[in-house]
């Protein structure tokens, strides 16, 4: 056996190889680090990420969410928030999101100035409801300022609802909360609470005959009370004959005139309250 090989190594020899590796640890560490950098195919944070192709994350678990934004810093000095999610357009919707089924996309002329643009297809109008944006908030559910606060088009409507083609712009519905309100409209004096241009249509209205012979007419009025405030007006004409009064009363209201009729007549009457 080589006598070389099999002594052990001298001091001398175990310090110049222990130098020798700090030497090249030294020189790998002022090397740029090329292997440490991320991959083109990489997304990499803190940085712009430049590319001419969707960027997609697919996530198949169940519940999961496939993305998440969360700004938890405060804000700037200049007292500006940041955002958990930014979306940007040049041409179309700055964010665009659906449900269900993707839709045919509007024109950019016609989504180029649209922050947001959200789709659903109907739903079954039982369980489900489609909505293509829906805020939820104990206070405003969806905020909207401008020239035009909110706009709503019913143009589009479902066949055999209410309307020409069942459209409805705008619906407020306070159903099932007491002392609730759908629509709250404010005004002052030098400002209009409620515009309407068009037909309008109040439920708590209707028309009524009157048998000849008779000179008043009770009418059912569901929610009605002793203060609401009714009007009425004959709607036929009855020589002499005119509307005296109408008293409300709990679940209904009386019209009475100020004679008997002489032929039968029809009674148009509307409540406010």
């Amino acid at each position: 056996m080589d006598s070389e090989l099999a002594a052990p190594r001298s001091r001398r020899a175990l310090l110049t190889a222990a130098a020798a590796a700090g030497g090249a640890l030294v020189a790998s560490a002022a090397l740029p680090m090329v292997a440490l950098a991320h991959d083109t195919d990489d997304v990499a944070i803190a940085v712009d990420n430049p590319t001419t192709a969707t960027t997609s994350i697919t996530d198949s678990a169940a519940g999961s969410t496939a993305f998440g934004g969360h700004a938890t810093g405060a804000a700037d000095l200049a007292g500006i928030p940041g955002a958990g999610l930014e979306g940007t357009s040049a041409a179309g919707a700055g964010v665009f999101a659906w449900s269900i089924s993707a839709p045919t996309l509007l024109p950019a002329s016609v989504l180029s100035h649209t922050g947001i643009y959200g789709f659903s297809p109907a739903g079954d109008g039982f369980t489900t409801v489609g909505a293509g944006v829906w805020g939820d908030s104990e206070d405003t559910g969806v905020y909207g300022s401008g020239s035009f606060g909110v706009v709503g088009n019913g143009s589009v409507g479902v066949v055999g609802e209410t309307g020409a083609d069942g459209g409805i712009g705008v619906v407020g519905d306070a159903s099932g909360t007491a002392g609730g309100i759908g629509v709250l409209a404010f005004g002052d004096a030098g400002s209009t609470a409620l515009h309407a241009e068009g037909k309008v249509h109040f439920s708590r209205s209707g028309r009524v005959a009157m048998s000849a012979g008779k000179s008043s007419k009770a009418v059912t009025l569901a929610g009605g009370t002793g203060g609401s405030k009714v009007f009425a007006v004959l709607s036929t004409s009855e020589t002499g004959r005119y509307v005296r009064a109408v008293v409300p009363a709990t679940g209904k209201f009386t019209i009475y005139l100020n004679t008997t009729l002489a032929t039968a007549a029809v009674v148009s009457w509307f409540v406010l309250d």
